[in-house]
């Protein structure tokens, strides 16, 4: 284990020593967690009083839609009262003028206070010129009687129907006042769930103004740590002890090649085994990111909610999931309830379906013409394509990094977050690899297993570096990593080929702590038994996934401590 604390050796002077700028990184990241929770509290109660308002502001619609009609009718009433008045005052001025006119032709004619009337009458020439005379007074009598009779009864139906004009009018009077006084209440108490909605926004906005100055304290901290962990490593690479080149065997006997070689896997990237050593040297997990993807810097994505698709399977056969809750099934148009435990069969012949989860705890469990697969979040798709059915998994892809199968969860948690921040780089960057799926389960992509490969210390590495990644040039970075190096990592232009300007953050890097890998050294006792002549022969591969050699038929002992080759999958292989 000596090899592990090789950064022990030289640690660089600084102004504060790690320990301290650790617990100062501690302390501002526990007050960071305490204002978060502050701060979702806030949202939760502004979420709840919001609520409130909008079940107030319904209230208040529904009392004003009650209100609306009265007012409308009262409205409707008081304009009748009014048309009444008006008519009944024209009425009244009118019986008025016509009496006014009467009494006038009564003065005209008989002369009230005189002898006129008199001698209208009595100046008749004879006695009918005298009786048409009285009876013409008589018949006007009796016409402005009349008149004025049918003046007075429509002034009195107009009276009466303002009275009960104004009697509805009373009677409306206390349901409307109550209904206005219910919406003047319940608009008071919209202004004040209002008022209080505005107060909480700004505490939850000074909330965020101190969390926004507690980020910045935390990153300037998290910078002059990593800065103090660079320093270290680097002085542990200068020591003596940063050679990766194992004791390989002795050289191979006359008439026979030896090959021994280091590393299991591409060697690009970040590996996984040297992850653990500088965990187990106590180095974090941006260091060991840093250090393999060099000149990559650090960013924060909102990736709470990017779905993700994953082939599972794939074939002609037909596939079974049973859900663990309750589930829908989605066929076209059709959509069907499903019962916890009720299985589901997904067939090539019949479209595409879709098995969603309608509770949170519900997991959905594949089977395969072999049995049991695996369980998973989210929902599943069964998608035909090419004569071939698709059994794709669609959940959030910080959901998607629990179920990776990439590194054990025993080991150091530094080393699966290292791991798990290089995961969700690499699955960011493969979004429509196909026109099918993202990724599938292999080491073509990722080892992906869901809830089967959940652990609390990946569900831990998850949470603890939500949204996290690595980029380069303002872009996610290519994560690219596989088991174990060798003590050394590859230019990705020595195994895929292309150009480092590419990709500049896979140049190899020296890596020490790879010698905790059970593979950091590989060798193979015996190839060829027998050369005639000393004769060349033909050219001979031999291959590893991680390196290969390819030499004559020549008596010789064939040791390369760093020979690069092969192809492989952006993934371990």
């Amino acid at each position: 284990m000596a090899a592990l604390l090789l950064f022990i050796s030289a640690i660089p002077a600084q102004a504060e020593d790690p320990s301290t700028l650790a617990d100062r990184l501690a302390q501002v990241q526990q007050e960071q967690a305490r204002q978060q929770q502050q701060l979702a509290a806030l949202q939760g109660q502004q979420s709840q009083v919001r609520q409130a308002l909008a079940a107030l502001e319904a209230q208040l619609a529904l009392s004003n839609a009650d209100l609306a009609p009265i007012a409308a009718r009262a409205q409707a009433i008081q304009a009748q009262i009014d048309d009444a008045q008006l008519r009944l005052s024209h009425a009244r001025l009118a019986y008025l003028q016509h009496l006014r006119a009467f009494q006038a032709d009564i003065r005209r004619l008989y002369a009230l206070g005189g002898m006129r009337w008199m001698e209208f009458v009595f100046s008749a020439r004879n006695f009918d010129d005298l009786l048409n005379r009285t009876i013409y007074l008589q018949q006007i009598s009796v016409s402005e009687l009349q008149l004025a009779r049918k003046l007075r009864l429509e002034r009195d139906a107009l009276e009466a129907q303002r009275r009960l004009l104004a009697q509805a009018q009373a009677d409306l009077a206390p349901l409307l006042q109550t209904l206005q006084a219910r919406a003047d209440a319940i608009a008071g108490q919209v202004a004040s769930v209002a008022s209080y909605d505005s107060q909480l926004d700004s505490l939850r906005r000074q909330t965020l103004i101190r969390l926004a100055g507690l980020q910045g304290q935390s990153r300037k901290l998290q910078a002059a740590l990593d800065a103090y962990e660079t320093e270290a490593a680097l002085a542990a690479l200068r020591g003596s002890g940063a050679a990766y080149a194992a004791t390989c065997p002795p050289a191979a006997p006359a008439g026979s090649v030896r090959f021994c070689g280091h590393g299991w896997g591409h060697g690009v990237g970040l590996g996984q085994w040297g992850a653990k050593g500088m965990a187990l040297a106590g180095l974090g997990y941006r260091f060991i990111d840093q250090h393999f993807y060099t000149g990559a810097t650090w960013a924060g994505l909102d990736t709470a909610n990017t779905p993700i698709h994953v082939a599972v399977l794939w074939g002609t056969a037909t596939y079974r999931v049973v859900p663990s809750g309750p589930a829908q099934l989605i066929a076209g148009s059709q959509v069907r309830s499903v019962a916890p435990g009720q299985t589901i069969s997904l067939s090539p012949s019949a479209g595409v379906q879709k098995v969603i989860p309608t509770s949170a705890a519900t997991r959905l469990t594949v089977y395969g013409p072999s049995g049991r697969y695996h369980a998973y979040r989210g929902t599943i798709v069964a998608q035909p394509s090419g004569g071939l059915l698709y059994i794709i998994n669609v959940l959030p892809i910080e959901d998607y990094l629990r179920g990776l199968g990439e590194v054990p969860s025993s080991w150091p948690l530094e080393a699966i977050k290292a791991q798990i921040v290089a995961a969700r780089c690499y699955a960011l960057t493969h979004m429509g690899s196909t026109a099918l799926y993202d990724v599938d389960d292999t080491t073509q992509f990722q080892v992906y297993r869901g809830i089967d490969a959940e652990s609390g210390s990946q569900n831990t590495a998850v949470d603890q570096t939500a949204g996290q990644v690595l980029m380069y040039a303002g872009r996610v970075i290519e994560a690219f990593f596989s088991a174990s190096d060798g003590g050394h990592t590859a230019n990705v232009s020595d195994v895929f080929g292309g150009s480092l300007a590419t990709y500049p953050y896979l140049r190899g890097v020296l890596d020490p702590w790879d010698v905790v890998s059970p593979r950091h050294t590989l060798w193979v006792k015996l190839w060829v038994k027998s050369i005639r002549n000393h004769q060349p022969t033909p050219k001979y591969v031999f291959k590893n996934n991680r390196y290969w050699a390819q030499f004559s038929g020549m008596r010789c002992s064939a040791q390369h401590p760093r020979t690069p080759g092969a192809t492989g999958s952006g993934a371990d292989s």
